[in-house]
């Protein structure tokens, strides 16, 4: 697992319920200790992650929030280390059997991904979410508690929608937009733009935050 906080302690706890896994290692170089009970490895480096390699067959992303360009890229290089990503759906969920969804996904308690839906990779819907029908969502997008998505919604990669924000019928959000808490989005969002309010008005552009040196280590 890839994050040692607050998202991570709570992939932790729907993790050591199944059965066949078994968690080795948490890497997380931001805290000397991890906050939860923790049967396995704390890894801090990057190289101290490589070197344990061969004990490791899958991952999955414990970064959450807005950071789904970083969720996405960190996870692509783990790809490229011969890992494989999990998905974790909540029993408590529902995903309707004619939606697709993608490597990585992460669907917590009562969220639900109705009908012919589209759900790229490393995508986090989170408690109470709900996703209607016909959408589309890119990948590395967070749909955060309690958001309402309605239907026949495109949401481009790297985009969050905050708590409680409701997207109305057809809306187009742009890559990398942000969506505030509570917003009421009743037209199209331009990529990169951060909007709140109801109805949804643009204040400022969203940036994307990159540890380059720790993604450049994974890479060689």
């Amino acid at each position: 697992m890839w994050g040692g906080r607050s998202k991570a302690r709570v992939l932790y706890q729907m993790l050591i319920g199944k059965k066949d896994i078994e968690i080795i290692s948490i890497f997380e170089n931001r805290t000397k200790n991890i906050k939860f009970g923790l049967n396995g490895k704390h890894l801090k480096t990057i190289e101290e992650l490589k070197s344990n390699l061969f004990d490791l067959t899958h991952f999955i992303m414990g970064i959450g929030g807005e950071h789904g360009y970083t969720r996405v890229k960190f996870a692509k290089a783990l790809e490229n280390l011969n890992l494989d990503p999990m998905n974790l759906v909540h029993p408590q969920s529902y995903i309707d059997q004619t939606s697709k969804i993608g490597i990585g996904i992460q669907v917590m308690p009562s969220a639900t991904i109705h009908s012919f839906c589209h759900i790229g990779e490393y995508c986090i819907v989170n408690t109470n979410a709900t996703i209607d029908h016909e959408c589309s969502i890119g990948d590395g997008v967070h749909i955060m508690g309690a958001a309402a998505i309605a239907g026949r919604v495109h949401i481009a990669d790297y985009a969050t929608i905050g708590t409680n924000a409701t997207i109305l019928p057809n809306i187009k959000i742009g890559i990398g937009a942000f969506i505030g808490a509570g917003a009421v989005v009743t037209k199209d969002v331009e990529d990169y733009a951060v909007v709140i309010g109801s109805p949804a008005r643009k204040i400022r552009n969203n940036k994307f935050e990159l540890c380059q040196k720790q993604l450049d280590q994974l890479l060689r």
